[in-house]
C-alpha cells in the first residue's frame, strides 16, 4: 500500500509512504535510498529519494528531470496540459514498481503539468507579442516590400523572405516556451534550430541585397533614357489588403512562381512537423542534415531567383515612365 502528500509537480517535494518498508528493506538487493517513482508505470531513472525514514516507512522526492529520467517525463508530461490523472508507485529501478491504490481506475494521482499562475502568464506574454506583430504586419511595412505595378506606381508587397523568416521565430519562440512550462527546461535550441534560423535569415539577407541592386541597375537604366521615380518615390500606394496576402507571396512580376511556391510549401510542411513533434514529445526535433539541405536549397533557389524578377521590375517602371512621357526618354524603348 502507497500513499502520497505533496502536490505532485515538477520542481516540488512529495512525500510517500510505503507499508512494510522496513521489512522489504532487510532483504538482499533491497536498498530504500535505491528505489524511484513510477508514473503510468515508467521509471523516472536516477530520481533517488533525498529523505528516507524506514521506522515511519517515508520516502521524500525532489521532483527534477535528471539526464536518466528526460524521456520519461516528456512522455508523461506530453501533450502539455494544465494536470493529468496518473498512476503512481515507487521501485526500484528496471524492475515492477510495488502495488500501489494509487491507479487509474481507483484512485489516481494528480500530475500538474503546467502551473495555472505560469500559463496565464505565459499566455499574456505570446498574447501581447501576437497583438503587436499583427498591428505592425497590418498598418506598417514591417513584412512588406517595395515592388512596382504594371502601371509604373510603386507599391508595397508582402516579402515571402520576411515572412518566412517571422513564421520560424514564432514557430520557435512558441516552442520554447511551451517546453519550458511543462518541463522547466530552457536549454532546447540544437544546431537545426540554429540551422533554420541562418538559412531564413541569409534568405532575408539575401532577399535585401538583391532588392538595393536593383536601385543600382535602375540609375543604369535612366542614363540611358528612363526614369524610375515610380519606383523610387515614397508615394507608395496603400497596403494590399488580407486576401492579397498569399497571392504576394506566390506571385512576381511575370505571375505565380514555382520557385516561391516550393518554398512556401516546404515552410508551412516543416513548420508543422516542428510543432507536432514539440506538441507529442516536448522537445526540440532534430532535423536530418539532409532535410536542412533541402530547405537550403529551397531558399537559395528562391534568393537566386530574386535577381532577374526585381531587374524586370526596375525595367517595368522605366517603360511604364516612358510610355506617359515620351519626350522623357532619349531612346527608342517600347
Amino acid at each position: 500500500m502507497i500513499a502520497l502528500g505533496g502536490n505532485l509537480e515538477l520542481d516540488d517535494i512529495i512525500e510517500v509512504t510505503v507499508d512494510g518498508l522496513r521489512d522489504w528493506s532487510l532483504s538482499a538487493g533491497h536498498a530504500p535510498w535505491r528505489l524511484v517513482p513510477y508514473l503510468d508505470g515508467r521509471s523516472l531513472s536516477g530520481l533517488y529519494p533525498v529523505a528516507v525514514n524506514l521506522r515511519t516507512g517515508k520516502l521524500q522526492f525532489f521532483l527534477r528531470v535528471t539526464p536518466e529520467s528526460r524521456a520519461s517525463w516528456n512522455n508523461v508530461l506530453s501533450p502539455p496540459t494544465l494536470s493529468r490523472k496518473v498512476r503512481f508507485s515507487v521501485g526500484l529501478e528496471l524492475q515492477d514498481p510495488f502495488e500501489t491504490a494509487l491507479t487509474l481506475e481507483q484512485n489516481p494521482a494528480t500530475l500538474t503539468v503546467i502551473e495555472p499562475g505560469w500559463a496565464v502568464a505565459a499566455l499574456a506574454t505570446g498574447a501581447t507579442f501576437a497583438l503587436a506583430f499583427t498591428w505592425l504586419a497590418a498598418a506598417t511595412s514591417f513584412l512588406m516590400e517595395r515592388g512596382a505595378l504594371r502601371s509604373g506606381d510603386a507599391s508595397l508587397r508582402f516579402s515571402l523572405a520576411k515572412v518566412q523568416l517571422a513564421v520560424w521565430f514564432f514557430v520557435v519562440f512558441g516552442a520554447f516556451i511551451v517546453i519550458w512550462l511543462a518541463t522547466g527546461n530552457y536549454d532546447t535550441i540544437n544546431a537545426s534550430i540554429v540551422a533554420i534560423f541562418g538559412i531564413s535569415a541569409g534568405t532575408a539577407l539575401g532577399d535585401s541585397y538583391i532588392k538595393s541592386t536593383r536601385e543600382g541597375r535602375a540609375d543604369e537604366l535612366v542614363a540611358h533614357g528612363g526614369s524610375v521615380d515610380s519606383i523610387a518615390s515614397d508615394g507608395l500606394k496603400a497596403s494590399p489588403p488580407a486576401r492579397q496576402f498569399f497571392r504576394d507571396l506566390l506571385t512576381d512580376s511575370d505571375g505565380y512562381s514555382i520557385y516561391r511556391f516550393q518554398m512556401v510549401a516546404w515552410t508551412v510542411v516543416l513548420a508543422a512537423f516542428f510543432v507536432s513533434g514539440v506538441y507529442y514529445d516536448l522537445t526540440m526535433p532534430d532535423f536530418r542534415p539532409d532535410l536542412l539541405y533541402l530547405l537550403g536549397l529551397s531558399s537559395g533557389t528562391y534568393v537566386a531567383h530574386r535577381f532577374p524578377e526585381t531587374l524586370r521590375e526596375a525595367r517595368n517602371g522605366v517603360r511604364q515612365d516612358a510610355l506617359a512621357d515620351p519626350a522623357s526618354s532619349r531612346s527608342d524603348t517600347p
